[in-house]
């Protein structure tokens, strides 16, 4: 198979839409501070998505602010400037919802974590379910065979044999004709001597 082209560096398009490379996550802090907004050192994630969270409204209201009164022909430099001071409060406020979302990448591992044990448990309660089902089968199934061999205790009591076999039909007839029957030969019980 062919190798796998090289690492894509510099802007680049994907379904119309221009990407950068230079835009790729950065550090948190990193990310925070290239905000402008202030954060205190060693503030955790939380802190510094609040930071950024309260800064966004304000900047995104001051680009409103300036894109109103943008003039329709750029004629002046007076006009210039207030169109690159707009772009300027753009990527401010870009940059902003980047820090948040560098921020919010951080929870990524926690989220996973938190999923995973929420699926462990859900495994354990379905496996403790079904243990106890298999549990209450075996208890039915015990129950079942000890009544099953307490009739068939039953039933041999009731047909303990009190009284001799009844003879073989062959060997009755021979005895009622009189005949001596010899008990080692035959089909029938014994083979007729006489």
């Amino acid at each position: 198979p062919p190798a796998p082209p090289p690492p894509i560096t510099g802007p680049y398009v994907v379904f119309g839409t221009i990407y950068d490379t230079e835009f790729a996550p950065q550090p948190p802090q990193t990310a925070i501070e290239a905000t402008g907004v202030p954060v205190p050192a060693g503030s955790t994630p939380v802190q510094g998505l609040r930071q950024l969270n309260r800064a966004l409204p304000e900047e995104y209201l001051t680009l409103i602010d300036l894109m109103i009164d943008r003039p329709v022909l750029c004629t002046s430099e007076k006009d210039k400037e207030h169109i690159i001071r707009i772009d300027k409060q753009r990527e401010k406020v870009e940059v902003i919802i980047r820090g948040m979302y560098d921020c919010l990448a951080r929870f990524r591992p926690y989220q996973a974590r938190q999923n995973l044990i929420a699926a462990l448990r859900a495994q354990i309660e379905q496996r403790k379910a079904h243990a106890a089902s298999l549990r209450s089968c075996r208890e039915k199934a015990e129950v079942l065979i000890a009544d099953t061999a307490a009739e068939l205790v039953k039933a041999r009591t009731a047909l303990k044999p009190t009284d001799a076999p009844a003879p073989h039909p062959l060997r009755a007839a021979a005895e009622a004709a009189g005949e001596k029957v010899d008990e080692g030969d035959g089909a029938a019980g014994g083979k007729r001597k006489g």
